[in-house]
């Protein structure tokens, strides 16, 4: 096996962790890897650091202004070059181990449909000493999972060309305010789950690392973390209702995906619209459990527009 992956990391401000991961990717066995890495407007040695690479031809580098780690991403998914068989997230302070994206490929090379692998990580704190595994058992890739709360994370996807195309198709692309509230690993995960398939892989072929600067971390959040968010919320309205918005971008760019089997997410994409569909949603226990909030908080946010 030889297949040609592109693997799309976004940068910021990573200088620490850099090399480890670069040099982890470009040390993968048994697969040809084209590595593109958009650094989204770093002030530390980032940038010189990549430029090093890309002189002695190991990577491409495109220099961009800060847009966000959603939007860096899908603009690196957008503009990357059509003629790999896989594509592949990266972030930039991890550890790959060598047969990261080998393993991935054993499971979704086949599929002639539109196919995501995700897998599991095992945590190492900042000096690289493992923590454990992030998840004991294989969580939910369903869209009602994804839509509430995503548990496929972009550091571990490989897709074929067949959801890759679709995701980069013009007509099918998420708002930049979507990927503000919802970044580029719960878009690709939800597309997948409607569209194709999504596989998890129970092992971890990858050193995920936990430090202060994680934009996204498998650390749960406190109570600090979640008033944290509600104030951002109130500060930045573009912040809220980041499940109904979903919902309604999947429709509009997947409406000959929409079927009997995931026909409530016009009931979540547009609630809005009649009291009717308040009502159905209200009614959604599953979207409730999944989202762990209390009655109240589930009741208000729907009768409020919130959701």
């Amino acid at each position: 096996m030889n297949e040609k992956i592109a693997v799309l990391m976004s940068t910021y401000n990573g200088e620490e962790f850099l090399r480890d991961q670069i040099e982890s990717i470009l040390n993968q066995e048994k697969v040809n890897v084209t590595l593109y890495v958009r650094d989204d407007g770093s002030s530390d040695r980032t940038v010189e650091i990549l430029s090093s690479y890309e002189e002695q031809g190991k990577l491409k580098l495109i220099c961009g202004k800060n847009c966000g780690v959603g939007n860096s991403f899908m603009h690196l998914l957008y503009t990357s070059d059509q003629d790999f068989d896989f594509y592949a997230f990266s972030d930039q302070d991890d550890i790959w181990l060598p047969d990261k994206l080998y393993s991935a490929l054993k499971i979704i090379k086949n599929q002639k449909i539109p196919a995501l692998y995700t897998g599991n990580q095992m945590l190492v704190n900042r000096k690289g000493e493992k923590l454990g595994l992030r998840y004991k058992e294989i969580p939910s890739t369903d869209y009602h999972q994804i839509l509430c709360k995503n548990l496929v994370s972009g550091c571990t996807m490989v897709f074929n060309e067949e959801l890759y195309t679709l995701l980069k198709n013009e007509k099918r692309r998420p708002s930049r305010a979507l990927l503000q509230n919802r970044i580029h690993d719960v878009w690709v995960a939800m597309v997948a789950s409607i569209t194709g398939i999504v596989y998890f892989d129970e092992e971890s072929h990858i050193l995920y690392r936990q430090h202060e600067r994680n934009v996204v971390g498998a650390r749960e959040k406190n109570i600090r973390d979640r008033i944290k968010e509600i104030l951002e919320k109130i500060k930045s309205p573009e912040q809220r209702c980041g499940r109904s918005k979903l919902a309604r971008e999947i429709c509009q760019c997947f409406p000959e995906f929409i079927c009997d089997n995931n026909s409530d997410l016009k009931i979540y994409g547009y609630y809005k619209k009649s009291l009717k569909n308040k009502v159905k949603l209200l009614k959604e226990y599953k979207i409730k459990k999944i989202s762990q909030e209390t009655q109240v908080s589930f009741i208000l946010k729907i009768l409020l527009g919130l959701f």
